[in-house]
């Protein structure tokens, strides 16, 4: 989620590996050399900060420490970091051997359109995918190649856009134009790699994941957002309470997502079995997916929405459904139990392995800076300072997070 014109653990098996360097299709990469998706899922979880400043960094540090990381953006169409505050932050995160995520951007700003409404850039869009499938836009990574390649110490984790979704990425039902976009993009970084300190992510939105996943040689990462709706939270919009989720399968009292999971009756035959769930069904099948794929799952985007109904403060509900919020989001990383319109029980601790959150006070736009330029109105869902500094509950949830789940960062 970034838009620069903005509008109103699971390993990979050796087996898995060898058999998909035997399958290597015209314009899909072989399984690369870094071993570092694999450290990772081995490892502690990793927290990043985001998105986009050094801001969030600075507001983590005020009583935190030992952060893996931090996200920022790159876009095709000027071959460059969206802007220069994007850089510095790369470059903060990259000089200490930290975690870099980019999320590199075509959907966002196309290369080549020059205006029209959504559905027209979105059609741009798609164009640019099937063309960086054929071989084109490459030369627009160079910079962040040249980057990478003089941070050998740091770790790139390469989103080859995000939240990709049919609608901006594919040309055809089969979506092979993002499927061999992903691979076209992974070869030719791989290729040019000198630090080999690259892993790539394929982040989907919820519900497309299965149906436009690239394949498991050239896939590191499977990456999700987490907001408001992925934790079965109300939010607020334009002074009305929004969910995202129809009214039938939503329990507005217990804040939770009703849904039925194939479960038995009392005879012991199978049957749908109705409850309340902390977390979006499409999220946990991604987990789910995920697992069943041996890759590890990363947090690509998490952060709070306006929970308050007023729209002016962020000391209301914030405060409480803040709290909520984040324990939900560990929750997550720690979930078993039935998954929605499944039959059994599924065991999804530990797939989780990179959580990135946006630590940035929301009120000000995607970047957080209150300069002026751009402001989310007070009554939008995006309305809200998400830094976890202002909280004391859900920092202090944050923390005890961060300990009970093995991360290396932790709080002062």
């Amino acid at each position: 989620m970034y838009l620069t014109r903005p509008l109103s653990t699971a390993l990979r098996s050796l087996a898995a590996a060898a058999l998909a360097g035997l399958l290597v299709l015209p314009g899909s990469v072989a399984a690369h050399a870094t071993d570092t998706a694999t450290a990772a899922a081995a490892g502690a979880p990793e927290l990043l900060l985001g998105q986009s400043t050094r801001s969030a960094w600075d507001d983590f540090n005020s009583f935190g420490q030992n952060a893996d990381g931090g996200s920022v953006y790159y876009e095709l169409r000027s071959g460059d970091w969206v802007n220069t505050a994007h850089r510095d932050f790369a470059t903060l995160l990259a000089d200490q051997g930290k975690t870099v995520q980019v999320g590199i951007s075509w959907k966002d700003n196309p290369p080549g359109f020059n205006g029209g409404d959504e559905n027209a850039k979105a059609a741009r869009s798609r164009a640019v995918t099937a063309e960086i499938a054929a071989g084109g836009h490459t030369a627009s990574l160079d910079r962040l190649l040249a980057f990478s390649n003089s941070h050998p110490r740091a770790r790139f984790k390469l989103r080859l856009d995000y939240e990709v979704s049919s609608y901006y990425h594919c040309t055809d039902a089969s979506c092979s134009s993002y499927k061999n976009a992903f691979n076209r993009l992974a070869s030719y970084l791989d290729s040019r790699s000198t630090a080999h300190n690259l892993e790539y992510v394929f982040h989907p939105v919820r519900g497309e994941f299965e149906a436009m996943y690239p394949g498991d040689s050239a896939v590191d990462w499977i990456g999700v957002s987490v907001f408001a709706h992925e934790l079965c939270l109300p939010i607020y919009d334009r002074g009305y309470l929004y969910n995202g989720t129809p009214p039938q399968n939503y329990d507005v009292g217990a804040s939770q997502c009703r849904n039925a999971y194939i479960g038995k009756d009392s005879y012991g035959n199978p049957a749908a079995v109705w409850r309340n769930f902390d977390h979006d069904a499409n999220v946990l099948k991604l987990v789910k997916f995920a697992k069943d794929h041996a890759k590890p799952v990363i947090l690509s985007e998490a952060g709070m929405m306006n929970f308050t109904a007023d729209g002016g403060t962020t000391d209301g509900l914030e405060q409480q459904r803040g709290d909520l919020w984040v324990k939900r989001l560990f929750s997550l990383m720690n979930y078993r139990g039935p998954i929605p319109n499944l039959p059994g029980e599924y065991d999804l601790r530990g797939v989780i392995r990179s959580v990135s959150y946006i630590n940035l006070d929301f009120r000000y736009g995607w970047d957080g800076i209150d300069d002026g330029s751009f402001d989310f109105a007070p009554d939008t869902t995006w309305f809200v300072d998400g830094r976890l500094s202002r909280y004391n509950a859900a920092r202090t949830s944050f923390c005890q997070g961060l300990a009970a789940n093995g991360f290396t960062a932790g709080c002062r």
